[in-house]
């Protein structure tokens, strides 16, 4: 199906999404890269509102996105963070979320990657994401010790969490060093957001 942007001199098709995740997972490396940026951010203080020119699809008929991404920086705590994305929900078209997916991550900081998994949880329970698509990007998955994708699901309970809640969502591994992945994750979202 043809986007209105699909036309000669149109705009691309404005939308919002929030990016989450717990520092450190690479939320806007991601971001950087979807913009054509490099991915070499320094730790995010406040609210970053950035677009990024999304588009997949054949020529001629391709689906073209302005997607601003909103990515608040804040304290590793997760009412904190919670509190902080609860205002931006509501004007979110779709969430994206952002997960250390190493086994560094798994061993050395289990405590992460438990409130990454609480956060995620607590965010898709709100009702004003209920019918909204949700990105999960597995990042870095150009490290050696990146987990299989079966051991993400699992790790980060996402069947459970998404699944048993009827969301719509998707699980792209990804690198914010290599853009492995990331265009991948981005098609689907557009398809979900212009369809």
């Amino acid at each position: 199906r043809r986007s209105p942007a699909a036309g000669m001199g149109q705009a691309p098709v404005p939308k919002t999404a929030l990016i989450i995740g717990w520092n450190g997972a690479g939320k806007t490396a991601i971001v950087q890269r979807l913009r054509g940026m490099s991915s070499e951010p320094l730790p995010t203080s406040g609210v970053l509102r950035q677009t990024a020119t999304l588009r997949t699809g054949p020529e001629g008929e391709e689906l073209e996105c302005a997607l601003e991404i909103i990515d608040v920086g804040v304290e590793p705590k997760l009412e904190a963070k919670t509190m902080s994305y609860q205002q931006w929900l509501s004007s979110a078209d779709a969430v994206i979320v952002a997960i250390d997916a190493t086994r560094t991550a798994q061993r050395f900081r289990p405590d992460e990657v438990k409130r990454a998994k609480d956060l995620i949880r607590s965010v898709s329970e709100e009702p004003e994401v209920r019918d909204k698509p949700w990105l999960v990007f597995a990042n870095k998955c150009d490290r050696e010790d990146v987990l299989p994708v079966g051991e993400i699901m699992e790790l980060f309970e996402l069947e459970s969490i998404f699944t048993a809640q009827k969301r719509t969502w998707q699980l792209q591994r990804c690198s914010a060093v290599t853009a492995e992945g990331l265009k991948a994750g981005a098609a689907w979202l557009v398809c979900k957001l212009l369809a």
